[in-house]
């Protein structure tokens, strides 16, 4: 497959087909209701069409916009921004969690000399609901062979690799895809288990921000905030170490699993 400069926006508007589509179509009929008002001389009902229009429009250009930021190689990847914050060297050997996108891994991997991405997919239809991934993992080809990528099948409460055997796990955009909280912190239980001590997980998921109801409209009210990542990720047993803002369209979080000793002082100050 090549992964060209608008790749990753093609394979996002045609997995979210039905929403463009349905954008689209309203935008023609306002359009057409413009058009018949004008010819009728039914003069009050051409503003309103006319402003419902161009939301619509507004709507189709910043979902563009969107998925050129998330997606492309030249918008501001927050899996690169991640990688940064873990400070990575191209030697680094890291889990990244995946749904099958494989992009965002296959990206991550062209940083990397003699290190390698070891990519698992956690997907599953009854745990991620959204329907626009089956459709992303629909148009993808079968993973490419390259000796710094090793793609592996797993599940949220069971990653195929050994207990403290990591040092770094990268979730971009994948904890939020689990509609319960439940399977959100198993999935980050999971992590913690195959991280060693001292290891790093980096975390970039949507939160509720200005620019994301912007984008998303009413429906970005519902993102959970920042806040609520750092309690899944205190619950999971982590320390926040850094965060990162990029661009109010997605928050990185760098936080790190503790020694046995640190984590059983952290236990005694809880209880405090």
């Amino acid at each position: 497959m090549n992964y060209g400069r608008f790749s990753g926006t093609r394979t996002y508007i045609l997995a979210n087909w039905p929403r463009f589509v349905l954008l689209y179509l309203g935008m023609v009929a306002a359009l057409i209701v413009v058009g018949v008002s004008a010819m009728q001389g039914w003069l009050s009902f051409i503003p309103l069409a006319t402003a419902v229009c161009l939301i619509l429009i507004y709507f189709i250009l910043i979902g563009i916009w969107e998925a050129r930021q998330r997606y492309d190689f030249d918008g501001i990847t927050p899996h690169h921004v991640l990688f940064d914050m873990g400070q990575l060297p191209a030697t680094e050997r890291f889990a990244y969690i995946d749904l099958g996108l494989q992009t965002p891994a296959i990206g991550l991997s062209r940083r990397l000399t003699t290190g390698q991405v070891t990519v698992i997919d956690v997907y599953n239809p009854q745990w991620t609901l959204s329907p626009w991934l089956v459709r992303w993992r629909a148009q993808q080809p079968p993973p490419p062979i390259d000796p710094r990528l090793s793609w592996r099948e797993g599940s949220l409460n069971l990653l195929p690799l050994p207990d403290e055997s990591v040092n770094t796990v990268m979730l971009c955009h994948v904890a939020g895809e689990f509609w319960q909280e439940g399977d959100q912190v198993t999935l980050l239980k999971e992590a913690y288990r195959i991280l060693k001590p001292r290891g790093q997980l980096l975390l970039a998921e949507s939160v509720r921000s200005q620019t994301n109801w912007l984008i998303q409209g009413l429906a970005g009210f519902g993102l959970p905030t920042a806040d609520y990542w750092r309690q899944r990720l205190q619950q999971a047993g982590y320390r926040i170490r850094s965060e990162k803002d990029v661009s109010g369209l997605s928050y990185c979080i760098r936080a790190q699993k503790p020694t046995p000793a640190e984590a059983q002082q952290l236990s005694f100050k809880l209880e405090f």
